[in-house]
This record gives C-alpha cells, structure tokens and sequence, in this order.
C-alpha cells in the first residue's frame, strides 16, 4: 500500500502539471497556490493572503477553479477549500488583516508583499504568530516596488547569519513562458527604472 504522503506528492504533481501547461502562461496566483497544495494534502492547514479584496478576487476564482480536482469542500463566503487528505486552504485579504488573527496554519504565502499596507506590522502583529503552533514557515512573493519592508525581508533572506531565512530573485527571463524578443521589445517601451522592475526584479 502506497503512503499518504506519496500520494499526496503525486496529486500536488499532476495538478502542478495542469495548471502550467505549455500552452498558457500561468498566473500569480496559482503558481502561488502551489506553494500550499502540498502540506494541505498532507492534512496541514494553509493560508494565502492578498493586498487587496480586489486581488483575492480575481485569485480566488482562478485558484478555485485550479484545485477542483482535489476539492472535497469549499466556501465561497469565506474564501476557503478542503483538500483531499484533511488539510484546507483559507484566502485573506488584507484590507482588513485583523480577521486572521487567531488561526494556525503550516504555511503561508503572501502575494505581491510589496503592495501590502503596512507589511511589517500585518507581519508581526497578525500573520506570524499564525505559524507558531504549527511551527509553519512563510513565503512572500512580488515584484520590487522599492527600497520598503519586502526588501528588509529580502534582505534577511541574503544573510548569512539568518539559516532560517533564504530569498531570490527571478527575473522575467527565466521564464519559459515569455519570449525573449517580448522582454527586449518591453525594454525598448520602457524606463531603465521600471525595465529593471518589472522585468529584472532589481530593487
């Protein structure tokens, strides 16, 4: 008989699989969706956090729509999905981030960090003690907007002396979805400044 834990990689695979086909160009918020799959089939519960109502929105339907094979249960109302293999999914947004204070989760991704009102305090004060009975772990996820408080929490991601932290930057490029006479006509539109951005994720 095969684990748990096996199939739960197998089905976080093949769903991985459908979501970025080679044929479409995947969005924010499903390869952000990915992050989650795999501990929320492992029976984990997970979080994925937006700037904005608006944004949780547009995310909720794609990633709804993205997870329906391994859906057993949602609410719409609430933002959230039970998955196959006991763990759920609840969307935030973080208009109003005092709603999620309370919750323990395994893991967190936070989408377009650097858009987020008052990031430092949301982090400190409301999501992160979310991950201390679980002893979960965070992602934050976005493009450079400038030298804020994503870019401390990226900045602990280069040193040393913090193991528990690790940060990267994935400039467009490195996408195989994109074409690379795409980028260079886009650099042609553009500023050096939001060239380097947008496109090569420099702060």
């Amino acid at each position: 008989m095969r684990k748990a834990s096996e199939m739960s990689e197998d089905l976080s695979a093949t769903l991985l699989a459908s979501v970025i086909s080679p044929r479409t160009r995947p969005s924010s918020a499903c390869i952000s969706s990915m992050r989650l799959v795999q501990p929320a089939l492992r029976g984990a519960p997970v979080a994925w956090f937006a700037p904005s109502y608006k944004m949780l929105a547009d995310a909720w339907r794609e990633v709804d729509n993205a997870l329906d094979a391994v859906t057993t249960r949602k609410s719409v109302q609430e933002h959230r999905l039970e998955l196959v293999g006991g763990g759920s999914i609840d969307m935030w947004s973080l208009d109003s981030p005092d709603i999620a204070r309370g919750r323990k989760y395994k893991r967190v991704v936070i989408d377009e960090a650097a858009l987020v009102k008052n990031l430092e305090e949301v982090w400190q004060q409301v999501i992160r003690p979310t991950l201390t009975d679980l002893q979960g772990g965070a992602w934050f996820l976005s493009t450079p907007r400038g030298m804020n408080y994503f870019k401390r929490l990226f900045d602990l991601g280069q040193d040393p002396t913090r193991d528990e932290w690790a940060s990267w930057q994935m400039p467009t490029r490195s996408n195989p979805f994109i074409e690379p006479t795409e980028i260079e006509a886009a650099r042609a539109d553009m500023s050096e400044a939001s060239f380097n951005q947008e496109y090569l994720a420099l702060f």
